[in-house]
């Protein structure tokens, strides 16, 4: 799967073309819900505009996706706001944009420019992190190893959620998918095969 990269913060756009206005957002949305609940509010927050277009992707693959013209002439307005959130790897990423209109007829090709180039604006002041899915594993280990896997799980971008000392330590982490392979075989060279090795497929994703 190709690396994805999801909004760290929000982007804007504004500019003017043959008197009509297109304000531009990116940001970041967690569902199609969500994603619709923006474009409601933007409605609200302008009432006068003529057309609130959008398009969002979403999810680890970005295969959840979503578009609106918002009566525009079809494909002059979701689908060139689509493109650059496509061309930019993005997923979980919203884009809206807010047309004013001034009374001159843009043309369909004009239309798909503007909206085009206010996605992109938008999206090209963005702050955005690359996607990471991570998953849950669970470590028996004897008190001897403890500093020699935390070191493991460090070199390996993990990230130690839980940790329990008793008999022995069982550390709870969680660990880069891309990752697990090489950390299991690496757990396994250090303790040669002593350490309890135990895989939650749950996983989360966070970004870094």
């Amino acid at each position: 799967m190709p690396e994805l990269w999801i909004p760290s913060g929000t982007g804007h756009s504004d500019f003017t073309v043959r008197k009509s206005r297109f304000i531009g957002e990116a940001r970041k949305v967690s569902s199609a819900d969500e994603a619709r609940f923006r474009v409601k509010e933007l409605r609200l927050e302008h009432p006068r505009s003529r057309h609130v277009a959008w398009a969002y992707i979403l999810g680890n693959d970005g295969a959840l996706r979503g578009m609106s013209d918002d009566g525009e002439p079809r494909g002059t307005a979701g689908r060139p706001i689509m493109d650059p959130i496509k061309g930019n790897s993005l997923t979980d990423t919203l884009v809206t944009v807010v047309r004013y209109f001034g009374g001159i007829k843009l043309g369909t090709g004009g239309l798909t420019s503007a909206y085009g180039k206010c996605s992109q604006e938008a999206l090209a002041v963005m702050p955005r992190i690359r996607l990471v899915e991570r998953i849950r594993v669970e470590l028996g280990i004897e008190y001897s190893l403890y500093e020699p896997v935390v070191r493991l799980i460090r070199e390996s971008g993990g990230r130690i959620v839980k940790e329990l000392f008793e008999s022995g330590v069982m550390v709870v982490v969680n660990l880069p998918v891309s990752m697990l392979e090489e950390f299991r075989r690496n757990v396994n060279n250090l303790s040669r095969g002593a350490v309890q090795f135990e895989v939650n497929k749950k996983g989360e994703r966070d970004g870094t």
